[in-house]
């Protein structure tokens, strides 16, 4: 089933034309919840996530999708991998980059994502075979490109309230998607 940022958006500008009344913000709370409850998966081994989130380009009316996959193990706390998979359309030799940010409250009351500067790291593709390009987090961890230190990338799942992937095409554009993360931790732990 394709969920994705496109129907909260659609949501969220339809709810503006409504009352702010409970029901109504109800109604886009439970929409949000749906659009980022990921897909269970269910085997005697352990269980795969899938989420898959659609996103636009400008100057295109098709969406494109990002999915997301973690593959969890009964036995383990931690996932065996987490793999992201989006269309070969992009600098496959740029790879991808994971941010996160967590929701702060400005001085005037409002919501906004800050991003954790210190948590953007590039992945390079594992394959990009047919129309996609895969990469993977294998127990959840990536090396640091300069120190080969490990980075606990599962860890922020868990810790941050969002996380961001970034690509880029070959005429020099780019696209962020950001994904919640409040279903996934709620989900995981379950497992």
């Amino acid at each position: 089933m394709r969920k994705g940022v496109a129907l909260v958006l659609a949501i969220l500008i339809a709810g503006h034309s409504f009352s702010q009344s409970a029901d109504s913000l109800k109604l886009l709370a439970d929409a949000a919840i749906k659009a980022f409850t990921w897909d269970l998966q269910k085997s005697d081994k352990g269980t795969l996530m899938f989420l898959d989130v659609s996103y636009t380009r400008e100057g295109q009316d098709s969406a494109e999708y990002l999915t997301l996959t973690v593959a969890k193990n009964k036995s383990a706390e931690r996932p065996e991998w987490i793999s992201v998979i989006i269309p070969n359309n992009i600098v496959q030799a740029n790879g991808i980059f994971i941010a996160f940010a967590n929701t702060i409250k400005t001085p005037d009351g409002l919501s906004k994502m800050e991003l954790e500067k210190k948590s953007t790291k590039r992945m390079a593709f594992e394959s990009c075979k047919g129309e996609t390009c895969t990469a993977r987090i294998l127990e959840g961890f990536l090396s640091d490109e300069k120190t080969g230190e490990p980075i606990d990338i599962f860890q922020n799942f868990l810790d941050y309230d969002h996380v961001l992937f970034l690509f880029t095409y070959a005429d020099g554009t780019h696209k962020s998607v950001a994904i919640p993360l409040f279903t996934f931790k709620q989900q995981y732990k379950t497992l």
